[in-house]
């Protein structure tokens, strides 16, 4: 490609990555919302075109024909960069591990969606009645109820979702195995390691292992405190998060009421001198049946410069 379009090959590379992302992460955002309407469907679509377009050996070679003409400005050199390391990330170099990419993204959308059906809650030991809840909701009791019995309960509610999606995770496990063994990895793990970190998974459990061994002590110690102080039961996993923290949790939520969490939320980013100007956030705090339950950030239009001045589409 000549020297003279690198400036069209980066802006048409970057409306191209932005448009696929937009759409990728719009799905992405109504089904972890649960909005009316939305398409795991649509979802893996998107995903699966996001992806193909990163995963383009042709774009990674033009992106290193551009670096090898030594011809970019530092400016230009430095995105390019950034392109060939994202376009490495996912050019796998075979077509049946492109293949086996595409059933995995399908198959873990299809996962999702099942966990997201899923009818989690925990069963009152009083009454014994069923009450829904999620993930968060079954934690924050297990923090705050005064009641073992219900936190519990509670505690059984939330270890139910392994056998639930048990059989369909392993399908995933197993798939994602077969296509990073493709690619030359010990496993799955270990490929998304080296992709993200640089280093492979025995590099990162030689770390973890020293962390692991140099800590067990202080653990020990902090259990052992922990039932001489609480009783035996406080080690009981139901019981442990209430007994470190339930009483502070409940003292400081006078203090930190969810009405006020927005507006101190933007003074906090206000005090560490972040602003949004100009942006448009949508913010979903309310816990309902089938949303997502941890919380997360997301940016659909990614930021960058356009030749012209100016910036990317908005936030």
């Amino acid at each position: 490609m000549a020297t003279a379009t690198l400036p069209a090959f980066l802006e048409d590379m970057n409306n191209s990555y932005e448009r696929l992302h937009k759409a990728f992460e719009d799905n992405f955002w109504a089904t972890k919302m649960n909005l009316q309407g939305n398409s795991v469907a649509e979802l893996t679509r998107t995903k699966g075109e996001y992806e193909a377009f990163l995963g383009n050996a042709d774009h990674l070679a033009a992106v290193r024909g551009h670096l090898q003409s030594g011809t970019a400005t530092p400016e230009q050199g430095h995105v390019l960069r950034i392109m060939e390391k994202t376009f490495t990330c996912y050019t796998t170099g075979s077509a049946e591990a492109a293949r086996l990419k595409g059933q995995l993204t399908a198959l873990e959308g299809e996962l999702e969606d099942y966990r997201g059906k899923m009818p989690l809650g925990y069963t009152d030991p009083a009454t014994g009645d069923f009450h829904s809840a999620s993930s968060e909701q079954l934690r924050t009791h297990m923090r705050t109820e005064g009641s073992e019995a219900m936190r519990k309960a509670c505690y059984e509610g939330l270890v139910s979702i392994g056998p639930y999606i048990a059989e369909r995770f392993l399908e995933v496990v197993k798939l994602r195995n077969r296509f990073a063994k493709l690619l030359g990895y010990v496993d799955f793990y270990d490929y998304k390691v080296t992709q993200a970190e640089g280093f492979n998974k025995a590099a990162l459990f030689q770390i973890l292992d020293s962390l692991e061994q140099q800590t067990r002590p202080i653990l020990a110690h902090a259990r052992e405190r922990l039932a001489k102080e609480k009783g035996p039961a406080a080690l009981e996993p139901w019981n442990t998060g209430f007994m470190m923290a339930g009483e502070a949790t409940t003292e400081l939520d006078p203090y930190f009421p969810f009405e006020r969490a927005v507006g101190v939320w933007a003074q906090t980013f206000a005090g560490l001198g972040i602003h949004y100007k100009g942006a448009t956030m949508s913010l979903d705090l309310l816990d309902r049946q089938g949303k997502y339950s941890h919380g997360f950030f997301h940016w659909p239009p990614p930021a960058w410069r356009p030749a012209g001045g100016g910036g990317g589409a908005p936030v």
